[in-house]
């Protein structure tokens, strides 16, 4: 009943588009005059959509998934000519006519974005169209087009043949002819557009022209967070094959009897575009690997110029389910043979999976799944939005490796590869439609809520169900991104539904003025803990809730990641979401002397050209794929296992997978003291079923004699076993600190100095203690100099500071206009206001005190001199109750050129956080001071390393500094000011190659900064365990101890 009821719902919908587009036709005869301002015309001539894939002539042939070499592929890649002009008006309009030349034109590689070869100019906005809002209608004075033109050879036996020219995707509109004669027309530049060529060839050389038109209608509804590009940016090639053909065909790898036995149902289309009937005969076989499950065998009549539809079952007792963990595929062979033709074989991999909803919890094969996502951009820095299957096969082998099991294609259709990779390797697949018109805003003036574009969106939703309908990976379609809802979009999720009951539909609106169902899951974007609290549980009992995007990662961001996550496992109907984004939308630019950058929105366009700057920086990843720090708290919090601590030797192991035991992990551990081995072992095998625990006892550490004066760590990794998909052998899945005896308290003591000189003039305080001498400004309070063995250690003075590099957070919070005034120049405007200078039992202490006229606050440093030039320093500050909060307490200083070297016993080794630590653990570590450098696209606060014991900075004679804290701090190390990676949004240091390295390295050591947040970009803060609040504390005191280091 079920299935009659959708099938009639599908008619229902299709009838009911068919007379919106007559409708709207009629209306259009008055209103416009381009197929590309007419919102009723997105396709003419074009093909009926259907699932992606590529037949060969044999099964040998089709396994290896190689079309080039498939006799029935004919790649259309590669150089065409090409004209480019600024306006409709000045496209050469007769160019696709046989006798028009173009041997003069410029060669263009197909496929690309023609901005990225050096035509036009690429534009980046966030939300809002490039061009002026009047749909559907685009601004003629600017709406560049490109004429394409190759030409391309038919055999003669191809003419025997049924010839369908495929483009993959053309953005944003387009017109093809063949030999002079028009072929149709196309919208959606995500989707491909098919056109039967047969009747249009000719034996021998035939022309190929294509019109492309950056802005059509179609760009109303294409408002995305990206680059905003155009041109054949996907494989455009022809298919041959027999006139009697598959045309499409769906393979649904359903679960039964409790998700133990795989029922498969084909539904295949056969066409026969000849002019007489024709038998064809239809081997379908299933395979696991190379052994045959099931094979059958049928023949039909196919009459003339009609399909002919073909259903088949069978049910496969105990199949092994796919799923993210386990992607488990079998072969499926669809053959159509025919007496006098070629075969065609469609290989096709299957996955039997269910997915359903139950209690308000999405189920995947019975198993309420977290999803561990990210949201992911189709971007090259070089070719744009023409992606290799390097590229993609690359993003797919840093995301497993990297503990991420979800992708949603934000906000289009990927390239079919991506598809294929993510069956093949586990990922789970949010399906999005090519659908957004942010620009329009959410309310009812949205396009969601205008009839005209109804029939355009309903057409992008089907054609990417038609297209993606084959592939396990995919369990959610989306309707698109953030588009006002209204009718349109109700009606595109009841045609999802109809078209596929075998996964779930989303919806990322959360408006109140429409009530229509729209989605299945709750995903409100961005939603803070207590928002879902208060307003989703309890009150959506069926519907889980899944973050659609959270978590936005731009710039050095990424903060507070466990909160979220720990808030999700204590909520079952809470089940994660996808991280926004996955990749840095930067593009590859050169500065005036040839150094490399990745640019972003500004860097292009010309002056007045409306843009959103870096906002296309949100990535976890590089625009070249090197990862940001960000990305290994990611992989921690991602990770699929977790270790508690019941005591110093026995701990608790829990498997968060949903449907593998942990036996492709092998498990070890270390004991470290004050970050040092002292001894590690091996755990047993590990067999823990999913969702299930087992405890493990480390006997050598049940009666351990840990040493009062030191602090231990006990260390877990888990690696693979075996190589296994895109995972290497040895591999770390996950792994666990714990301190299981923390640092002994530090005084920060000093030892007597025998040989302390003490002299004091009108401007300094210098001291002398074995071979080091020291020198106090007494106007400034600073340390202006630090002699050891001869050797200076000081380039400039050790003094307060409060200020750091905004990040991008902290421009979208308005961090930077609220406390500029107080804290950015509190360092210089300090005032001293009292110099004491103390000489007592071998040690020396000279005394600041000090007044912050920008903070209206007081307060002191103390300087305690002991032997060999040992310096103990306490400073603290009285912060005045009304100050906004603070973005750094600390103190810093700079050492001469050729301090490069530095260790530390803190968190490491990456770049870490208050707020972003958990992946950083405690341990020793060295790096080059240049290492210590994150090259955020837009320069910014970087580098800090949190809870460090000591650190040493060292020269190549081994002489340097070692710092050490009471009990600890945070430091920053670069070849670089603070200043240097500030800046006012449209000043200087806008990108990396701003950030030019001087010869010194300035030291920041902090009490603590402010955390880096993350929740959004554009107005969250920190939580407040990781903000500086003088509101809360005025008191604020950091103790540090310097010692010099002489030759090793």
């Amino acid at each position: 009943m079920w299935r009659q009821a959708r099938e009639k719902l599908a008619q229902t919908y299709w009838l009911a588009l068919g007379l919106l587009l007559l409708s709207a036709c009629q209306q259009n005869q008055i209103t416009t005059h381009h197929d590309w301002e007419d919102p009723a015309v997105f396709d003419i001539n074009k093909l009926p959509d259907r699932a992606y894939f590529i037949s060969y002539p044999s099964a040998q042939l089709a396994l290896a998934q190689q079309p080039e070499r498939s006799s029935q592929y004919y790649s259309l890649n590669g150089q065409w000519h090409f004209h480019f002009a600024k306006r409709p008006a000045e496209r050469p309009e007769a160019f696709y006519k046989n006798d028009f030349d173009v041997s003069s034109w410029p060669l263009i590689t197909v496929p690309s974005n023609w901005q990225m070869q050096g035509y036009d100019y690429p534009i980046y906005t966030s939300a809002g169209y490039p061009f002026p809002m009047s749909k559907p209608y685009i601004d003629p004075s600017y709406n560049p087009v490109g004429s394409y033109r190759r030409d391309f050879t038919v055999p003669a036996d191809w003419l025997q043949q049924r010839l369908v020219l495929h483009f993959g995707a053309v953005k944003s509109a387009f017109y093809v002819w063949i030999n002079g004669k028009k072929l149709g027309y196309s919208q959606d530049s995500k989707l491909p557009a098919e056109f039967d060529i047969t009747d249009y060839v000719k034996p021998g050389n035939n022309s190929l022209a294509v019109e492309v038109y950056r802005w059509s209608d179609g760009s109303y509804l294409e408002d995305q967070d990206f680059w905003r590009m155009s041109g054949i940016q996907r494989d455009v090639f022809i298919q041959v094959s027999p006139k009697a053909q598959l045309w499409d065909f769906s393979a649904k790898a359903a679960l039964q009897n409790n998700y133990q036995d795989g029922q498969l149902t084909l539904a295949l289309q056969l066409l026969n575009s000849s002019k007489q009937h024709v038998q064809v005969t239809v081997d379908t076989a299933v395979y696991d690997g190379d052994k045959p499950l099931w094979q059958q065998q049928n023949s039909l009549d196919v009459a003339a110029g009609t399909t002919a539809p073909l259903t088949l079952q069978h049910r496969f007792p105990k199949v092994q389910p796919w799923s993210a963990e386990v992607p488990k595929l079998y072969r499926l062979f669809i053959t159509v043979k025919q007496p006098g033709a070629e075969d065609q074989v469609i290989y096709q991999p299957i996955g039997f999976r269910s997915v359903e909803l139950q209690h308000g919890q999405l189920l995947v094969n019975g198993q309420p799944i977290i999803i561990k996502g990210v949201n992911r951009h189709e971007h090259d820095p070089v070719t744009g939005q023409t992606i290799s299957q390097a590229s993609m096969l690359n993003d797919i082998r840093l995301m497993k490796l990297n503990n991420i099991n979800t992708v949603r294609t934000s906000h289009y259709p990927n390239d079919p590869y991506w598809y294929q990779l993510c069956d093949q390797y586990g990922l789970y697949v949010i399906d999005e439609a090519n659908m957004e018109s942010h620009g329009y805003g959410f309310d009812e003036h949205g396009i969601g809520n205008d009839p005209q574009f109804k029939a355009a969106i309903l057409d992008r939703m089907h054609g990417m169900i038609a297209r993606d309908k084959n592939h396990p990976s995919i369990i959610s379609w989306s309707l698109g991104n953030e588009t006002g809802p209204g009718p349109n979009l109700s009606a595109s999720y009841q045609l999802a539904k109809a078209m596929d009951d075998s996964r779930v539909v989303q919806f990322e609106s959360r408006t109140t003025w429409f009530k229509e169902k729209m989605t299945d899951v709750i995903g409100w974007m961005y939603a803070n803990r207590e928002e879902i609290t208060s307003k989703y549980l309890g009150k959506y009992p069926e519907q889980p809730f899944i973050w659609v995007e959270y978590a936005h990662a731009m710039g050095n961001s990424s903060g507070n990641l466990k909160e979220l996550w720990d808030f999700v496992y204590a909520h079952p109907q809470v089940q994660g979401g996808s991280i926004w984004d996955w990749v840095d939308q930067g593009l590859l630019k050169h500065s005036a002397d040839g150094r490399s950058y990745f640019a972003y929105g500004g860097d292009f366009e010309p002056a007045g050209t409306t843009n959103d700057g870096n906002f296309c920086a949100n990535g976890l990843v590089a625009a070249d794929r090197t990862p940001h720090p960000a990305l290994h708290e990611v992989k921690k919090i991602y990770q699929p296992l977790a270790v508690t601590r019941l005591s110093n030797s026995q701990y608790r192991i829990t498997n968060r997978n949903f449907f593998k035991n942990l036996s492709d992990l092998s498990g070890a551990w270390q004991l470290l003291a004050d970050g040092k081995l002292v001894t590690q072992g091996e755990l047993p095998r590990l067999t823990t079923a999913p969702q299930q625990t087992s405890d493990i006892t480390i006997a050598v550490l049940q009666h351990f004699p840990f040493a009062t004066d030191k602090e231990y760590a006990l260390n877990f990794r888990f690696v693979t076993r075996e190589a296994a998909g895109l995972l290497p052998a040895g591999h770390e899945v996950a792994s666990e600190q714990f301190l299981l005896q923390p640092q002994a308290a530090n005084t920060l003591k000093l030892t007597a100095a025998k040989d302390l000189q003490v002299a004091e003039d009108s401007d300094n305080v210098t001291v002398r203690a074995g071979h080091s001498q020291l020198r106090f400004d007494k106007h400034s309070a600073r340390l202006v100099s630090y002699r050891v063995a001869g050797v200076e250690l000081v380039k400039q003075g050790l003094f307060p500071n409060f200020w750091r590099a905004l990040t991008d957070n902290d421009y979208g919070n308005k961090f930077a206009k609220e406390t500029a005034e107080f804290y950015k120049q509190a360092d210089t405007a300090a005032q001293v206001t009292a110099v004491q200078l103390r000489q007592q039992a071998g040690v020396a202490q000279v005394q600041f005190t000090l007044h912050f006229p920008t903070l209206h606050s007081d307060g002191s440093i103390v300087y305690r001199i002991g032997r060999d030039g040992a310096v103990a320093v306490d400073y603290q500050a009285n912060l005045a109750k009304d100050l906004p909060e603070m973005p750094r307490f600390g103190l810093k200083m700079q050492l001469p050129e050729g301090f490069d070297s530095v260790a530390w016993y803190g968190r490491g080794p990456w770049e870490n956080y208050q707020d972003r630590k958990e992946s950083a653990y405690l341990g020793l570590y060295h790096a080059d001071v240049s290492e210590l450098y994150t090259p955020y696209i837009r320069p910014q606060e970087n580098g800090n390393r949190s809870d460090t014991r000591w650190l040493e900075i060292r020269n190549q004679q081994s002489i340097g500094l070692r710092i050490s804290g009471a009990p600890q701090f945070d430091f920053t190390a670069h070849h670089n000011t603070i200043a240097d990676f500030d800046y006012p949004k449209d000043g200087p240091n806008r990108h990396t190659t701003d950030i030019v390295p001087r010869p010194m390295t300035e030291l920041c050591l902090d009490l603590r900064q402010r955390g880096v947040g993350g929740d959004t970009s554009w107005g969250a803060l920190p939580y407040d365990a990781y903000r500086l609040l003088p509101a809360k504390q005025q008191h604020y005191r950091l103790q540090l101890l310097l010692q010099p280091l002489t030759a090793r």
